[in-house]
């Protein structure tokens, strides 16, 4: 996989959908809400993120903000053919999508599995080992639907842990400054981002919060076993969230 994507249209409506993978996956994570989108009318980006879909050891030298640059190129692409803007992310890109919100001003947020603490104490290590420990095995995924494909690099590279955490550094104190609708969606039985995250997110985001507490799932909400429910909840959102009227014909 290379390179950004360029945003695919359906035409029906004036807006558009920016959609962000998790730490080390690819755009594969955002396939099923993405179609689900597209079906409704909007126009879909969802760009391969710096570093991710070759070999884990292309994010050692990255940073947040190379994260970032990807993001905001790719919103500002979006933002200049369409005035209703949307984006959205899954864990980790869920957290760049929070640091996006604060830099632009998109019309909603979809916030996935938001990565806003990790369940694992050793993980806060990264920032002061990752010159030294450049890999650790990934965590064992939770995944409930085990033909849900979603691929992360394994073995993980410390580099990327480490500034998910800087990443989080900049958004948890200015949640409130958020003030677009946002959909807040997590798994209950989440074991990488315990609930109690996303609970606290939507408790602190400065706008309407619309919330999804899901049975049934792991982590990776928008390939596991309940995408189905998070997509037409996301729709839903959407439809009753921002005004956006189908294009004449």
């Amino acid at each position: 996989m290379r390179g950004p994507a360029h945003p695919v249209s359906s035409g029906r409506r004036d807006a558009a959908v920016l959609l962000l993978h998790g730490l080390t996956g690819t755009p594969v994570d955002m396939h099923y809400l993405r179609n689900a989108l597209l079906s409704d009318g909007y126009t879909v980006t969802v760009p391969l993120l710096p570093g991710r879909g070759t070999r884990p050891s292309d994010m050692f030298g990255l940073t947040w903000e190379d994260w970032m640059s990807s993001a905001l190129d790719a919103y500002d692409e979006l933002a200049r053919d369409h005035e209703e803007v949307v984006v959205g992310g899954l864990s980790a890109g869920a957290t760049m999508t929070l640091d996006l919100a604060l830099r632009r001003k998109p019309s909603a947020v979809l916030l996935c599995a938001t990565a806003l603490g990790m369940s694992n104490p050793i993980a806060y290590l990264a920032p002061f080992v990752w010159r030294v420990i450049r890999q650790v095995p990934s965590p064992a995924s939770d995944l409930v639907d085990l033909n849900a494909g979603a691929k992360c690099y394994d073995p993980a590279p410390v580099r990327a842990v480490a500034e998910l955490i800087h990443g989080i550094g900049l958004v948890r104190g200015r949640l409130g400054d958020i003030r677009c609708p946002a959909l807040v969606a997590h798994a209950v039985s989440d074991r990488l981002v315990p609930v109690q995250y996303a609970r606290d997110l939507a408790a602190r985001l400065g706008g309407p919060v619309t919330t999804l507490f899901l049975e049934g799932t792991g982590h990776a909400i928008t390939v596991d076993a309940r995408r189905r429910e998070l997509a037409e909840a996301t729709l839903a959102f959407l439809h009753g969230s921002i005004d956006v009227p189908q294009r004449a014909a």
